[in-house]
């Protein structure tokens, strides 16, 4: 008993420690990880601030090898799409720990793509990259994404609706919002 006891506890002690953290408002640290559901009622709400109607859109994701989409689901990540289905309105946000260094090699390949790294106001982020802003997609539509790492947990928000970061910061704080404590 003694041992599995000790077993126990160590995994507990591996496992805090490798959580992310973020300090409380009263000094703790409280460790956060990706949702583990797409019913994010804060996400769900700054998207219908923006696009009235908004709401969680089920998506059977079949990411292919070398995209974001597939990254973020080999490290255990999700993916959520919210918006208005009929209209093809809305947006997609993804959160994936920072398994194995991810971000790194991630932050590599976006800004070999032509992505630039941004300071978010109000976000105490520690890194971020952006699609430039007013970029088009290979069929010409308007795309508009941000890729972040806070508290080692990437987060990912694109929308064709949003044309710039002062736009997107309601749905970015409410992905960071989101992330369980």
């Amino acid at each position: 008993m003694r041992k599995i006891l000790v077993v126990a506890a160590s995994l507990i002690l591996v496992v805090g420690c490798s959580s992310p953290t973020q300090e409380t408002s009263d000094g703790k640290m409280a460790q956060l990880t990706p949702p583990v559901s797409c019913e994010q009622e804060l996400v769900i709400q700054a998207f219908a601030d923006q696009v009235e109607g908004s709401q969680y859109v089920p998506t059977d994701w079949q990411p292919s090898p070398g995209t974001d989409l597939y990254d973020i689901y080999e490290a255990g990540g999700i993916a959520c799409t919210y918006g208005i289905q009929v209209a093809e309105v809305g947006g997609t946000v993804m959160w994936a720990s920072n398994v194995d260094n991810l971000w790194d090699s991630k932050k590599t390949q976006w800004l070999e793509q032509g992505q630039v790294q941004i300071d978010l106001p109000g976000i105490n982020e520690t890194d971020a990259v952006i699609l430039k802003e007013g970029s088009t997609s290979a069929d010409e539509m308007h795309v508009w994404a941000i890729n972040l790492l806070i508290n080692d947990v990437w987060i990912h928000v694109g929308a064709s609706f949003l044309q710039n970061v002062d736009e997107a910061l309601p749905i970015i704080e409410a992905a960071v919002e989101s992330m369980v404590k």
